[in-house]
Formats: structure tokens, C-alpha cells, sequence
């Protein structure tokens, strides 16, 4: 995008803001919220159970939009205008708190470490840089 990016929460990632900003030349980053219509039924269907730790599937709208499901704590859906496919970065987390739907996971990832290197998605990591402490009202 030539001018700038935004990185959005949920609430306002839509599918027809995305496109209009698009169009503006505005790139968008963000987390979105499954709605009619959108994204696609071969995300819809990403179930959490189904899904290792950092799964992560994807596809592009009819808009140009990367639309994908990735598995963190639990499925995450995120859209993008300005980022590719198979770019990934190592980044150290700490643990998660352990809870009945991620303790296969958070085990399996950090024994009994408080902190792990893993690969993540490159977009993943920009919302999370971008969106700073923004984000933390929804946790």
C-alpha cells in the first residue's frame, strides 16, 4: 500500500472497510469475526479441536484480502491486504496459563519452560507490534 497501514480490532474489520481502505491505498492488518457471508465456508468450517497449535490455513477473497484461521490460544481469524503467504518469524512467548482447552498445547510447546521460541505467522507478529496494548480489553 503507498500510503500507510492500519492494524484494527475486530470490531471494525469488516469486509467492506477492508476494501474501501484498500481502494484508498490504506493497508489493513487486523482480527475479525466470523460474519455472513465472510469469511469464505472453507474457513468457517476451522474447528479448534481439529487444530494443532499454530495451524494455520488461509485463502484470498474475491476482494484481494488475505483471509486467515491460525491456532494460537484458540482460533484466531485475521485478514490482511499487505502481507504474503509463507513468511514467518521466531519470536520468544512466554507460557500461557493453563487451561482445559490449551493445556495439550501449551504443554507440548513449553514443557515446563516459562518461555519458548516459536515460529509465527509474519502478519500475526505485525498486529501484535502494531496493536500494542490496544488490544488487551478483549482478554
Amino acid at each position: 500500500m503507498d500510503k500507510f497501514c492500519m492494524a484494527m480490532d475486530n470490531y471494525f474489520t469488516l469486509p467492506q472497510v477492508v476494501k474501501r481502505l484498500r481502494d484508498r491505498g490504506i493497508g489493513v492488518v487486523g482480527t475479525a469475526m466470523m460474519g455472513k457471508g465472510w469469511p469464505a465456508q472453507a474457513l468457517r468450517k476451522t474447528k479448534k479441536n481439529e487444530c494443532n497449535f499454530s495451524n494455520f490455513r488461509y485463502l484470498v477473497d474475491d476482494n484481494g484480502t488475505l483471509v486467515a484461521s491460525w491456532i494460537d490460544n484458540g482460533l484466531v481469524l485475521v485478514v490482511s491486504t499487505i502481507h504474503h503467504i509463507g513468511v514467518s518469524v521466531k519470536v520468544n512467548r512466554r507460557r500461557s496459563r493453563l487451561i482445559v482447552k490449551n493445556k495439550g498445547h501449551v504443554l507440548q510447546v513449553w514443557g515446563s519452560n516459562h518461555r519458548a521460541d516459536i515460529y509465527i505467522p509474519l502478519f500475526i507478529h505485525h498486529y501484535n507490534q502494531w496493536m500494542g496494548g490496544v488490544d488487551l480489553i478483549d482478554q
